[in-house]
Order: structure tokens, then sequence, then C-alpha cells
């Protein structure tokens, strides 16, 4: 799918994953799912947050040493404000600011949605969910101002991954903190790819996993 202009456009990620080809825009007319908000009101800015949860140990006469960095959950925000009027730095037609905008965008948030936040610098997409979502009026203007905090949305798919072999010399592996399913089968197995054979041998219907607790691997 082709990148367009530096505009920002949101829609859920199903919508986005169906789409032949981009639209400008959607109106009330059209399904929640399937709208493609437009932000009328470009944001004066924009910052990327990537954060690392850093693993350490601690040895005596020595101190604190780095072990392992975990990547976490990139965030953003933005804020700008839906116009009730057509301004000359408008981008699209004008909508009603709380029955198409605000509307829209709570209910992705309240129903964590999964959404395509498209912007030409991060290439086609990014993958997110609406954290939190503020919106009310500053003045007499009838704009509509907000302010809408993002984070990266993931998935994990379990229907994947072969059983793998290991010769760890015990049948059961406790997990140190901060450790992941992913982790843990690289380490047993030699790839994260093998995170369902843990699921499989002990029965789990979810990849959390919980630290000094003990876990089948064979």
């Amino acid at each position: 799918m082709e990148q367009f202009s530096s505009l920002i456009r949101i829609t859920t990620l199903s919508n986005y994953n169906n789409m032949q080809e981009i639209l400008a825009n959607t109106d009330e007319n059209t399904a929640i799912d399937n709208r493609i908000i437009l932000l009328p009101v470009s944001p004066s800015d924009l910052m990327f947050n990537e954060e690392g949860d850093s693993q350490t140990i601690k040895l005596m006469n020595y101190g604190e040493l780095p072990v392992s960095m975990n990547r976490k959950l990139a965030t953003w925000g933005i804020s700008s404000f839906f116009p009730s009027f057509k301004y000359p730095f408008v981008n699209g037609d004008i909508k009603d600011p709380y029955s198409y905008y605000c509307d829209t965008l709570l209910t992705w948030k309240n129903n964590q949605t999964p959404l395509a936040f498209m912007f030409k610098t991060w290439g086609e997409y990014y993958n997110c969910q609406i954290k939190s979502f503020k919106f009310g009026r500053k003045d007499a203007s009838q704009n509509v101002y907000y302010d809408i905090q993002f984070q990266e949305y993931k998935t994990l798919n379990l229907e994947s991954g072969e059983n793998g072999a290991t010769d760890y010399p015990a049948n059961m592996y406790y997990p140190d903190e901060g450790e992941s399913i992913q982790d843990m089968a690289k380490k047993l197995y030699g790839s994260s790819e093998y995170y369902k054979t843990i699921m499989t041998l002990n029965n789990l219907t979810s990849p959390v996993i919980m630290a000094e607790t003990g876990y089948k691997i064979r």
C-alpha cells in the first residue's frame, strides 16, 4: 500500500488490512470500525517514546551489573482540536466534533480496538491502541480540544511454534524475574519460536508466566 502525505489518519487495524487503497476520509454514515479519522488540524508536535526495562544483577564487591534490556511497548501522544468551522488550515471536510470524532475515538478506546496510526514519518502505519482520550471545550469557539495517548499494539500467535527438545538437566524450569516465555524458550530450546512447547506441556492458555514458578520443559 503506497504511502500518502504526512497528514495523520487513524483507522481500525482490521479495516486497514482489508483496504485496497487508502481513502482520504469517511463520514458519519460509515460504520465505526470502518471509519478513517483524518485529523482536521495537524498536531504541532509528535513525540515518540521508546523505553527499555533494564534487568540487572548485584555482585559481591562489584556492585550492579546489567544483564539484559527488554523493550517496552512504544508510546506517543497528540494534542490538537476538532474545529467547528472551516479554517484555512483545516484538512478535509468539517464534521461534528462530538458525534463523529469524539464518539469514534471514545468507542475505539473503550473497546480496546487495535488501530492503525497512519503517518508517513514511520512508514505506512503503526499498530496501537488508545490509552487515554481527554476532550472538551476551552473557549466560546465551539471547537473541541483533545489529548490522545497511544500505546503500541502487538500480538502473539499462539497457533504457531513447534515442539522443541532441550538438554537442560532438570525436567522443571523456574524463570527469573522479568523473564518472558520467549526468553525461556530461547534459553532452553535455542529459539523463542518454541514457546508453544512450554504452553502445551503446562496446559497454559496465556503466554504469561510467573517468576520462580516451576514449569515442565519436557
